[in-house]
């Protein structure tokens, strides 16, 4: 009985080992301009940066304005995300919308909403720092947070402790 013990502390310390950091989900760590301040300059490009690199393949945006909703143009350094911003974008707000792949396969999306001063004397310094606008943060996914390679160790874990009380059995 005391082997069958130590094989489930062992299966269960194998089990509980994969939930360290290094296999948690990439998630956006920088966007370039803050969303939380009003522009008084409408910016070139938005850059996200994420914690792991991206796939190129799996990456779109959008950006929505009044004048309606375009695909953005994007480029992919590893783990930096470069949305183009059209410069013509009309209104005093505008929204970018974005879904990626990380390369551990986890998928990312988000929005980010920007507001934009219509005249550069139509605010002050002080709204510019003190009215945040939010930034919706990628969405969680909707199924568990156990990796595969948690399921693994616990099916693995699982079948030696049976295979363990079968053989104890047959003695």
């Amino acid at each position: 009985m005391k082997k069958l013990w130590k094989v489930l502390a062992i299966s269960s310390i194998s089990f509980f080992a994969f939930t360290t950091p290094s296999f948690a989900h990439t998630e956006v760590v920088a966007v370039e301009p803050d969303a939380s301040q009003t522009l008084t300059v409408l910016p070139t490009e938005v850059k996200l940066s994420f914690s792991e690199p991206v796939i190129k393949g799996g990456t779109f945006a959008s950006i929505t304005s009044e004048a309606g909703s375009v695909e953005a143009n994007i480029r992919i350094e590893e783990a930096d995300l470069f949305i183009a911003i059209p410069q013509d974008i009309a209104g005093s707000s505008f929204s970018i919308s974005y879904k990626t792949v990380a390369n551990d396969g986890h998928p990312l999306d988000g929005e980010l909403v920007y507001q934009l001063a219509l005249e550069q004397n139509q605010i002050s310094e002080e709204e510019i720092i003190e009215s945040p606008m939010p930034v919706i943060a990628p969405s969680p996914e909707s199924n568990s947070n156990i990796s595969w390679l948690q399921w693994l160790s616990l099916g693995a874990a699982i079948g030696v402790a049976i295979t363990f009380f079968l053989k104890m059995r047959k003695k």
